[in-house]
This record gives structure tokens, C-alpha cells and sequence, in this order.
């Protein structure tokens, strides 16, 4: 479905009934990152996917993409749907957008849950990223996903798992490398900085990270655990940048009991 919001038209996915979940995907992705887990969650859960300004089946408006913009864009698409609040779960650069949205409209947040992200851009990130965008200008395009996917997915899951790695790859070939870019000089604009402001983050947060993630330290999930008041941590031995997909029985348990676990606590109060 699409409805234009905030000056561009914007892509989700609706299914399910019950609390409101919003996916939110990561950087260069879209709401098909979410297809292996919508079936199981929206059993319990009403599963909103999204893609992002500039990202999937949205409108790619050519202007810097800020942080605070796809926040806002969330939102206001959550005023769209009618939706008074929701849980709020980003991966990487999604989970960027989930704090943003705890910390510009915390009236809207019941949860967050954030998985392999950071409150601010680590220097390993930075290292990884100029890394990818080496291999993209030297080798091309192959050199560039045959990068990103050794450093995005432990090898313990490649070893059994090429049929799920090459469908990521091959949603990588999909992607408008302009997004990227866009998404670079809205770092520039307005830096992430966070690393303060989640003290002040009130509602319930599920931190979930891989132990050997390459994108962004686990040093990273542990300094949130310990600046968000109200918030729990898993820590997934031998899980990469994508635990979602690499732990994905795993994630589902955890987040639908989080989810439960939480409702029953505003229930209580």
C-alpha cells in the first residue's frame, strides 16, 4: 500500500492484528528484509513494514535524507493509519530512525526494540562503510555485495545458508545506489549524536545484537543497555550485523514475549 505523506509518497506493508509493530529496515534496504518473519509475528502482532524516503517501492525525493526526517516520516504515517502509539523496532540505520522516533515523539512510542544499532556512528562503522564504497568505485558492483556480505553475516550462517544469503544479494542488485548517498549527506546535515539524549528514553527497549557483529560493535548495544533506564539485552553468540535473519526463531520469541510482557505491565499500571 502507499499514501503521500510529509511531500512524497510512501510505501508499507499492513498485516496482522493486534499491538502495533513497526519494522523499520536498514540503510539501502526496504520492508521485504521483514517477508521471513511477517508471517509468524502477524500471527500475534499488527505488522506495519515500512520503506523509508528513498528506499523499496517509496518515492526517492532528491534531497538529503536526515535521521530525524525518516523519523518523522514514521510518524506521520502512524497519524495516517490512526495508529495512537506502537512498538517501534529498527535494524542498524533502522534502529537509528527508532531512537529518534523515542526522542521526538515519545507519545507515540509504547516500545523499542533495536537490533544490531548504535546511539552514534561507531569509528568501526565509518572504517567498514569507506571499505564498501572502495570495492564499489574500484571493482564495480559484484565487489561491493561479495564485501558487504562478508561483513553483514557470520560465516557460521554462509556455511549453511546460501540459498538466504544469495536472495540477499540478489535484493542488493535491486538497490538505487543514490539512496546511499543521499542518506551520507543527511550525516552530514545532522550528525547522529545520541549517545546523551537516550538517558532520557522512557519507554520499555529490547536491545538485541550479534556477539561478532563486523558493522557495529557489540560495545556499542552494551553502552545503550547501560543509558536506556528501562531496557533489556540479549547478547546472540556467533550472530553477525544480521541476527535478524541468522537468529530469526530466536528474534521472533524474544520479540513477541517483550511485546506481551509489556502489555501486560500497561495493563497493570
Amino acid at each position: 500500500m502507499k499514501t503521500r505523506i510529509n511531500d512524497f509518497e510512501m510505501y508499507y506493508e499492513d498485516v496482522g492484528k493486534g499491538p502495533a509493530l513497526v519494522l523499520i529496515h536498514g540503510m539501502g534496504g526496504d520492508s521485504t528484509e521483514w517477508a521471513p518473519l511477517i508471517p509468524e509475528l502477524s500471527r500475534e502482532v499488527r505488522c506495519i513494514a515500512v520503506d523509508l524516503r528513498g528506499h523499496g517501492k517509496s518515492e526517492k525525493p532528491n534531497q538529503p535524507y536526515t535521521q530525524e526526517m525518516f523519523a518523522d516520516d514514521v510518524a506521520a504515517l502512524l497519524d495516517t493509519l490512526k495508529i495512537d502509539k506502537a512498538y517501534i523496532c529498527g535494524v542498524s540505520m533502522g534502529g537509528f530512525v527508532a531512537l529518534k522516533m523515542a526522542l521526538s515523539h515519545p507519545e507515540k512510542v509504547k516500545g523499542l526494540i533495536l537490533i544490531d544499532t548504535a546511539a552514534r556512528i561507531p569509528a568501526k562503522s565509518i572504517e567498514v562503510g569507506a571499505r564498501w564504497a572502495k570495492a564499489l568505485t574500484e571493482k564495480g558492483l559484484e565487489a561491493y555485495i561479495e564485501a558487504e556480505i562478508k561483513d553483514i553475516f557470520h560465516p557460521m550462517f554462509v556455511r549453511r545458508h546460501k540459498d538466504e544469503v544469495k536472495k540477499f544479494a540478489d535484493s542488493m542488485r535491486t538497490r538505487d545506489p543514490t539512496t546511499v548517498v543521499r542518506i551520507q549527506q543527511g550525516y552530514a546535515k545532522s550528525p547522529l549524536t545520541l549517545e546523551k539524549d537516550i538517558k532520557k528514553i522512557k519507554a520499555p527497549t529490547l536491545i538485541i545484537h550479534g556477539r561478532e557483529d563486523e558493522v557495529v560493535p557489540v560495545e556499542e548495544a552494551e553502552f545503550m543497555h547501560k543509558q536506556i533506564p528501562n531496557s533489556q539485552i540479549a547478547i546472540i553468540p556467533f550472530g553477525g550485523h544480521a541476527v535478524v535473519l541468522e537468529r530469526k526463531d530466536f528474534f521472533i520469541d524474544a520479540l513477541l514475549y517483550f511485546i506481551e510482557e509489556s502489555e501486560k505491565k500497561m495493563k497493570k499500571s
